[in-house]
């Protein structure tokens, strides 16, 4: 079940996100937490949390024989949640001991979305300490349960063998709350910007805008191959590193993601190298071959998460906001997909007008100038 909040709405109130998603399971008066969690353990279910930037999610994982009822059960907490004061201090200490609390998975997505954005929300972190949250109230958590935890803001997902009919009918039973949809982020490109980090890492990442199977297709297609070609070309240098290229689904934005450091311990300039990757891919020249072995690993890897519920609800939660994704008809519009359709939709994606680039690096005190001291005479 995904609602659509998470630090973007939390108004400088740092882990109240967590702290709600924890309150609607341990202090909640439509269900007792103990036997919540009696019933995952007896049915060897798990329930998961997830807390993002704009998104944030319970995920339930059991045997189909449980999950139609244990499915129901966290339906009533979790879509009529009504916030029991009298636990709430327990919820506080249950939440300043998980360590989800302040890890920030989505850091990418949030350095992407703060660097495009002038909107400080974006870039809400996490609470810097797990103590923190021990200075929210109640007064926070009720607000923040009765406005962004709503049926309106939510969408239920499920995926495998299950009562379809049955959970349809009892999500539709809920309703409440106003509908808060995330506004599409609209950044002027191109854009470049130097954001501190530990290390120095290249980030390239290039709009997009899925509306139909076909573009989702070549999105599944262009991260494998300029892969690919990342890997081939340093390997051919002799050395390796840990880059990716892979599509990024978020509720404000797509894009085509690719990541490299930005330096090899030679300090020789690595971003360069990527952009030459990107530019044969932009301008076609790529061999049959090359297309063929991306073309079918992009086919397989859909076709080896269809049977996995698991691997289909997170693809559908992470593109609720770009429902051609993972539609009926990607697995036929990616096997009809030829090289030179391919060619033709990617080549305005990868433009140079559209790449946003992002470098990560330690800032570094400058150097004092040193003093230099004039001689007299020199080479004859």
């Amino acid at each position: 079940m995904a609602f659509q909040s998470g630090r973007f709405d939390e108004a400088g109130s740092h882990g109240l996100t967590r702290l709600t998603q924890h309150a609607m399971l341990e202090a909640n008066r439509r269900g007792r937490y103990d036997d919540l969690v009696q019933d995952l353990f007896g049915a060897g279910a798990s329930l998961e949390l997830v807390t993002g930037l704009r998104q944030s999610a319970f995920i339930l994982e059991v045997h189909h024989r449980d999950f139609d009822r244990l499915a129901q059960r966290l339906l009533g907490m979790l879509l009529d949640a009504r916030l029991d004061a009298s636990k709430l201090e327990q919820a506080i200490e249950r939440t300043a001991q998980d360590p989800g609390l302040t890890d920030m998975h989505d850091f990418l997505e949030a350095r992407l979305a703060s660097a495009l954005s002038s909107d400080t929300r974006y870039a809400a972190p996490p609470p810097p300490f797990p103590s923190s949250v021990q200075s929210l109230t109640e007064r926070h958590v009720a607000i923040h349960m009765s406005s962004a935890f709503t049926p309106r803001n939510a969408t239920v997902i499920a995926a495998g063998a299950f009562d379809a009919p049955a959970l349809r009918r009892a999500v539709a039973s809920y309703r409440g709350g106003i509908a808060a949809p995330v506004a599409r982020l609209t950044p002027k490109l191109p854009s470049k910007a130097r954001l501190p980090s530990m290390s120095d890492v290249n980030v390239l990442a290039y709009p997009v805008h899925i509306t139909q199977p076909e573009e989702a297709a070549v999105l599944r297609v262009v991260g494998p191959l300029l892969q690919r070609r990342m890997e081939r070309r340093f390997r051919t240098m002799g050395v390796g590193y840990a880059q990716e290229a892979a599509p990024m689904l978020t509720p404000w934005m797509d894009a085509l993601v690719l990541t490299l450091p930005a330096n090899d311990p030679s300090a020789l300039d690595l971003g360069p190298f990527l952009l030459q990757e990107v530019a044969a891919v932009r301008e076609g020249r790529v061999t049959p071959e090359e297309y063929t072995t991306s073309h079918g690993a992009a086919l397989a890897r859909l076709r080896l998460e269809d049977p996995n519920p698991r691997a289909v609800a997170l693809q559908l939660a992470s593109s609720i906001q770009t429902p051609a994704w993972y539609s009926p008809e990607v697995e036929t519009s990616l096997a009809a997909l030829s090289a030179e359709e391919f060619s033709r939709r990617v080549q305005p994606w990868l433009s140079e007008s559209r790449l946003v680039h992002l470098l990560f690096t330690p800032y570094q005190t400058p150097r004092p100038a040193s003093k230099s001291r004039i001689r007299g005479g020199g080479r004859r």
